[in-house]
């Protein structure tokens, strides 16, 4: 009897903390689109999207897909069009740590062998009055307190409610 009270709790243990994880996880999923964050000389913000965008799964995965414009011609002698070409840049884990950070790891990276297998630290908040807009930063050199990059992200799609 004390062993299976003590399996059970270690069972209510490990899905209460994967709980806590999946709820920490919860605002940040959803596809995301990278933005320029602009003031408006009337003093407002806007946001001017581009063409990649970063998909955030429940089960932890994480995706950067980017697109491009390429012209096209049926023929010689017909007008160019142009036919957006998208495709995933690189993909990987997302561990949750503190209430404002998490890892990703860089699973593979299509564009960038040397970023295969390696881990990125980020720090996150949401804008107080959207949580729409994600606002990341990430230190590519380690420790070096100038060399964080910020980034500002427009949610496009939610996943779940």
């Amino acid at each position: 009897m004390f062993i299976f009270a003590f399996i059970l709790l270690g069972i209510t243990t490990a899905s209460a903390q994967q709980g806590n994880e999946d709820l920490k996880i919860k605002p940040l999923l959803g596809v995301w689109q990278y933005a320029e964050e602009i003031t408006m000389e009337d003093g407002e913000t806007t946001y001017i999207g581009h063409q990649i965008y970063k998909a955030i799964t429940a089960d932890k995965k994480y995706y950067v897909m980017m697109g491009m414009n390429m012209p096209f011609k049926q023929s010689p002698e017909a007008e160019a069009k142009t036919s957006t070409f998208s495709f995933i840049t690189h993909e990987g884990d997302i561990v949750i740590g503190s209430e404002n950070g998490y890892i990703e790891y860089i699973n593979k990276h299509y564009l960038d062998n040397s970023l295969n297998n390696t881990i990125s630290n980020l720090k996150y908040r949401f804008n107080e009055k959207n949580p729409n807009i994600l606002y990341l930063e990430y230190n590519l050199n380690g420790n070096d307190d100038e060399s964080w990059i910020k980034e500002v992200w427009i949610r496009v799609l939610p996943f779940g409610k």
